[in-house]
């Protein structure tokens, strides 16, 4: 199975009614602030987490609509392939209070929600607050952010963040004569047992006896050494005890055993920066989604703004883990930093099983803001477009982008030398031009094409020029040239 499509009535951001096409690909998505990226991801974790619980989208409709759209927001998800290999649309749907009774027949979708593999950079801001005093304590990072979902048999059913939040309510809640300190005490020591007995299992290592099929490290170790840190980690739980008088936890602390290089290190404090601890966050919950059952219809893994805490050192490689295992995964990526954006799309270029999409934040005439999501990032395709609405200073833009890109790309392809300037704005298209022409790839009418509408064209309606005259036709030849270049480039091994 991989989703074909994605429809959002009046979720969170999303008013009105938007489809989302992503024809079974890996989508890699930017978003300035308030585009509705981040409202996509608690969609498709809403549509997911429907299929076992009814989710009630009231409480998370847009706040502009009508009286009259007040209870219809939903989320449709088309699936193709469907659920059996075959080139079939299935959808199901997420209503505002009804459950997702068509995902409770097909058990592809609760399986999908069983994987827990939506990983926000909220689950990572414990990061930055990890560090007391001479130690590293991985407890809250762990619990109430990168595992803060994950539940096996002996949570009980419950989540591990879900579970240890009832011990907080727990120890926080004062007695009185209808709930006596012996009955609290109880209480408390009850609940806490079956976290500790769920949670030391994490930190278990097997042995030559013993197997441990919930050992934490046994699936993020092989993710952590992709990152190229030359990182060994071992972790320790310090089991939760409450205090004397029962109205706090003590002791509730994961610690971290540190070799780098083959080498101790006696103060990890000192020693791991946020792109290091971020590694390891993120490859712990990456290993806790492959110590699940792996045969499944559909899976999915959504990466909302996870990149904020790694430098382009552990970005790549994240790309990289993500290729090589999770190739089996359909894949969403969001970010708000453009120039990674701009640079992982043209790593992703050329790979069938990718899609890149752009969200941004839109006023309408009602004075707010809704996504709008350009899924054409084709800036031919862009020009043509406005070519066609009349915008023809929007066409020559967006012309002029896609000759610049095409042969930067073609230089970078190919090897081919472009004088070098310390500042990206110096560069001219004009340099990668004259170094593609000496190379003699071309005809001499592709290059006299290209010559005579950079003059005509190109340059003149790019800029602010009140004695040239935007001629329709004279950019529908301009673009013609370009996408005639582009072949010829794309044709040369």
């Amino acid at each position: 199975m991989k989703i074909k499509s994605i429809e959002v009535n009046n979720y969170k951001a999303f008013y009105g009614n938007h489809t989302i096409p992503v024809n079974g690909k890996n989508v890699f998505i930017y978003g300035e602030n308030g585009s509705g990226k981040s409202s996509l991801y608690y969609a498709l974790k809403d549509f997911f987490q429907s299929s076992i619980e009814v989710i009630d989208l009231n409480e998370v409709e847009n706040i502009f609509i009508d009286a009259s759209d007040k209870g219809k927001s939903h989320i449709k998800v088309v699936f193709n392939p469907d659920k059996d290999g075959n080139n079939n649309n299935s959808a199901y749907e997420c209503t505002a209070t009804s459950k997702n009774t068509d995902s409770t027949l097909d058990t592809s979708i609760k399986d999908a929600n069983n994987l827990k593999s939506f990983l926000t950079y909220k689950h990572l801001l414990d990061i930055h607050h990890i560090k007391r005093g001479e130690e590293i304590d991985l407890f809250g990072l762990l619990v109430k952010g990168v595992l803060k979902h994950f539940k096996y048999t002996l949570t009980g059913g419950k989540e591990l963040g879900a579970l240890w939040k009832e011990l907080e309510d727990m120890i926080a809640k004062p007695t009185d004569r209808t709930h006596t300190t012996a009955q609290k005490k109880s209480e408390v020591d009850r609940a806490l047992k079956t976290f500790n007995d769920a949670f030391k299992q994490l930190f278990e290592e097997p042995t030559a006896a013993t197997a441990n099929p919930e050992y934490i490290l046994s699936h993020a170790t092989p993710i952590l050494d992709l990152f190229e840190h030359s990182l060994k980690i071992k972790l320790r739980y310090l089991q939760a005890v409450p205090n004397a008088d029962y109205t706090a936890f003590e002791r509730n602390q994961v610690r971290i055993d540190l070799q780098y290089a083959g080498k101790a290190v006696i103060k990890p404090h000192l020693f791991l920066n946020e792109a290091r601890l971020s590694a390891i966050a993120i490859s712990i919950y990456l290993g806790m989604i492959k110590r699940h059952p792996q045969l499944r219809n559909y899976k999915l893994l959504f990466l909302d703004d996870i990149f904020i805490g790694l430098d382009i050192s552990n970005r790549l490689p994240l790309m990289n883990i993500l290729e090589s295992h999770f190739g089996d995964y359909q894949i969403f990526i969001t970010t708000y930093d453009k120039p990674w954006y701009e640079y992982v799309k043209s790593f992703l270029e050329g790979r069938a099983g990718w899609m890149t999409l752009e969200f941004y934040a839109t006023q309408i005439d009602k004075g707010y803001e809704i996504p709008r999501i350009l899924d054409n990032n084709d800036y031919i395709a862009r020009a043509e477009k406005y070519l066609q609405e009349n915008d023809y200073k929007c066409a020559a833009v967006y012309a002029r982008t896609a000759f610049e890109r095409e042969l930067q790309k073609f230089c970078d392809r190919k090897g081919i030398a472009v004088k070098y300037h310390k500042q990206v704005k110096k560069y001219a298209s004009e340099h990668f031009w004259n170094a593609i022409k000496s190379q003699n790839h071309m005809t001499q009418g592709t290059i006299s094409d290209i010559e005579q509408f950079r003059d005509l064209v190109l340059n003149a309606f790019s800029h602010y020029n009140t004695e040239k005259h935007e001629i329709k036709k004279e950019l529908q030849k301009a673009l013609n040239s370009i996408k005639s270049l582009k072949g010829v480039l794309d044709a040369i091994a």
